[in-house]
């Protein structure tokens, strides 16, 4: 996979400095255009963000020389750089502009539910992931040092291939380890037991579970790019991910959407949720193309 344009959205400053800086990074190591990207975000009729004689415009130019002063701290913004302003609701302009002009990773900062809207629809990082219009890069730790552990949590889909392949892409020198989580769901352990299924069969049954993740997992990996690790986690999947990510040596967790529902695009899944609100170290939402009509 070839990586042509990084779209870092920023928003407001000391607190997309990380932001830019990962998007920086990532595209000085492809050659890739960075294009940064502001949302103004001003009540409708309050002008154009390219006509400095209203107020969209002379906001918009703060936050062009906002982006520029942060542009000039970073030491590696060797890529070719544009900064653009756009105006609207930042979820619903930042989805917007992507369609139109489509990156191969977006970049962005970890936002907030505020309002009670917020809480309904999402927030803005929310609403962009789950928009699926390309992988979605949170960035949630401070920037440090260049990714060089990445967990990819794979959950036998068919798009694994797909996400792994990405980030060996997106990340050539970091180190791989793809991982399977597999648990028996609550309720159907409880049907199970109802049923009339004991403990050593239902103890069988989740070996089984095992070993068909060891085997998938396997060929996933001979499959892929270059080398990567594999492991098998048992229990619940949001838990231990987030318990990984507390992991100081673990750069990266990558993970695929998992829409859950019958509203196709309205949500992200349960795990994507809790790991985009508790992990403490960065998410990569590995939504791909081929992926549109991926099952719930």
């Amino acid at each position: 996979m070839t990586i042509r344009t990084i779209l870092a959205a920023v928003d407001q400053f000391p607190a997309s400095g990380d932001v830019l800086a990962r998007a920086s990074e990532i595209a000085a190591a492809h050659g890739a255009l960075l294009r940064i990207v502001h949302v103004v975000d001003m009540e409708p009729g309050q002008g154009d963000p390219d006509d400095p004689e209203t107020l969209t415009g002379q906001a918009a130019l703060a936050a062009k020389s906002r982006i520029e002063d942060a542009l000039e701290k970073l030491a590696h913004s060797s890529s070719p750089t544009e900064i653009m302003t756009i105006a609207g609701s930042p979820a619903l302009a930042l989805i917007d502009f992507c369609r139109a002009e489509p990156p191969d990773l977006i970049v962005m900062r970890a936002h907030q539910r505020r309002l009670v809207s917020e809480v309904i629809l999402g927030s803005t990082s929310d609403r962009v992931i789950a928009s699926a219009v390309a992988p979605v890069l949170i960035v949630r730790r401070s920037v440090e040092r260049k990714y060089q552990r990445v967990l990819i949590a794979t959950d036998g889909r068919e798009g694994d291939a797909s996400a792994l392949a990405l980030v060996a892409s997106l990340l050539p020198r970091a180190a791989l380890r793809a991982v399977r989580v597999v648990q028996i769901p609550a309720q159907l352990r409880e049907a199970m037991l109802r049923s009339g299924t004991n403990r050593a069969e239902l103890n069988a049954h989740r070996a089984n579970l095992v070993q068909r993740a060891w085997v998938d997992l396997t060929t996933l990996a001979q499959g892929a790019p270059r080398r990567v690790r594999i492991s098998i986690f048992q229990g619940d999947a949001g838990a231990l991910l987030t318990r990984a990510a507390a992991i100081p040596t673990l750069d990266l967790i990558a993970i695929g959407p998992g829409r859950e529902g019958l509203i196709r695009r309205a949500f992200i899944g349960s795990v994507a949720r809790r790991l985009l609100r508790e992990a403490a170290c960065d998410v990569l939402v590995c939504h791909l193309p081929d992926q549109e009509s991926a099952p719930s």
